[in-house]
């Protein structure tokens, strides 16, 4: 499995990945890029170190999935890499932009399982005195991207607010747990199956449009949809795409999961 953290810069992917890293179950697929090493960077940690020359010659090599020229520099990802690092039997993750991830779930096939996971903040705000803390030399280049980056996040598999790096942390391993599980999501309330409200999203998702993410929340390590069953459903069914984002601090009633589960039956019979 290959998860793939996007965000605007200073939204905390590299924090997370690196708290990830402490664990022996992660490896780090690093990226080809041009730019140079920061203090802290090794080679491979998060990055592979390339002249632009060099660049070029792996995009005429073939040797790339993809790759996209960010705030000036090149990024792109591996076909090399990405075997060598899956021989390792690990989960791995990696930092990539919002265009990058877009040209390589397309591109990487079969390949890996990929999950991809936006980090967002609460506001450009927020993102500006990140930015500020760490010292960054091109703030408005990087704020420059911000709304860009946003337009992205509901094409994501999961969408998560970077408040508090522990639930940060914890909502991430929830997160891959889900994902290993087959129809893993309960209701957080009593669910009534209204065909006509399912209907109304699959036509929606077949003529193209995206919807508003179903809001999901975790309790003791299980996933529940808070908001949006009906949208989680016509994505069963229609195999398109809707986005899932976690939200804290909702209460999880006890309630009965009997209709929701007749309810998923269904949705993968049809």
């Amino acid at each position: 499995m290959l998860i793939i953290f996007s965000g605007a810069s200073g939204a905390g992917k590299n924090t997370v990945i690196t708290e990830l890293l402490k664990s022996d179950d992660f490896a780090l697929l690093p990226t080809y890029t041009t730019r140079e090493k920061r203090d802290g960077e090794t080679e491979g940690s998060p990055y592979c170190y390339l002249t632009e020359a060099e660049f070029k010659n792996k995009i005429a090599e073939g040797e790339l999935y993809e790759y996209e020229n960010v705030h000036g520099h090149f990024y792109g990802t591996s076909k090399l890499l990405l075997k060598q690092k899956s021989s390792l039997g690990k989960i791995l993750l990696k930092d990539i932009d919002v265009l990058g991830t877009q040209n390589l779930v397309k591109l990487i096939g079969n390949d890996i399982k990929i999950v991809t996971v936006f980090l967002k903040v609460d506001s450009r705000e927020v993102l500006k005195e990140r930015l500020i803390e760490r010292k960054e030399t091109e703030i408005d280049k990087r704020l420059s991207r911000y709304d860009l980056e946003m337009t992205y996040c509901d094409k994501y598999d999961y969408i998560i607010t970077n408040n508090d790096l522990k639930e940060t942390i914890n909502s991430v391993l929830d997160t891959i747990r889900t994902e290993k599980q087959k129809f893993g999501f309960s209701v957080a309330t009593p669910f009534v199956f209204d065909d006509g409200k399912v209907k109304e999203y699959v036509k929606k998702l077949e003529n193209g449009e995206t919807l508003s993410p179903v809001k999901i929340s975790y309790a003791d390590g299980k996933p529940y949809i808070v908001d949006g069953a009906y949208k989680y459903l016509a994505g069963v069914i229609s195999g398109k795409h809707v986005a899932k984002e976690l939200v804290c601090g909702c209460e999880i009633k006890s309630c009965s999961q009997e209709s929701w589960r007749e309810a998923l039956k269904k949705a993968v019979a049809e």
